[in-house]
């Protein structure tokens, strides 16, 4: 991996925390606000390593280095949220587990980083699936406030629709991933 590479990932990465953290404090103004519990007891290495697995797995499709690290990496860094917990506030939980976080912080980054990086984007929106996925497989996290803030109560995901999540994170990034691909050896054959 050439060393741009490196600091691309690192970067996105440390952003992206930023934004799950930012677009979680969102949270302190939604009524359906509860105390959260502290997220040393959520972490274990099965956990941060059963995300990142997702999240590479998600990634793969893109046969890129680059985005294949950077969707392992978002989908575990998405739990930033968790540090809210260690405030003793009350707030929505699990912001950052909502399509509009999804949304918003793929725009971001991609204003952030260029413009037409629609890989990026997609990485990013694939990272929150893949996150989602692990989160239902575990089966101890399976409520998210997946269309907050415009509706902040947790929605309840059957057990099977961690294969369902998983695979539309692999179809997001996958579909994008193809796109590219089309568009740059169509570039290649007018030149």
């Amino acid at each position: 991996m050439l060393r741009s590479d490196s600091v691309f990932v690192i970067k996105a990465a440390v952003l992206y925390c930023a934004f799950a953290g930012s677009f979680s404090l969102v949270g302190l103004f939604l009524p359906e606000r509860t105390y959260q519990t502290s997220p040393y007891g959520v972490l274990s290495i099965q956990e941060i390593g059963g995300h990142i697995i997702w999240g590479l797995a998600a990634g793969a499709v893109t046969v890129s280095m680059r985005y294949f690290l950077l969707a392992g990496s978002f989908a575990i860094l998405i739990d930033f949220d968790h540090l809210i917990g260690l405030w003793n506030v009350e707030t929505v939980s699990r912001m950052s587990h909502s399509i509009a976080f999804g949304i918003i912080s793929a725009i971001i980054l991609m204003l952030l980083f260029g413009k037409k990086d629609y890989l990026l984007g997609a990485t990013v929106f694939g990272g929150l699936l893949a996150h989602l996925s692990f989160d239902v497989f575990a089966g101890d996290y399976a409520k998210f406030p997946i269309l907050a803030p415009f509706y902040s109560n947790m929605i309840q995901f059957p057990h099977v629709d961690w294969v369902y999540l998983e695979v539309l994170a692999v179809a997001v990034i996958g579909f994008v991933t193809l796109l590219t691909k089309r568009k740059v050896l169509k570039k290649t054959a007018t030149e």
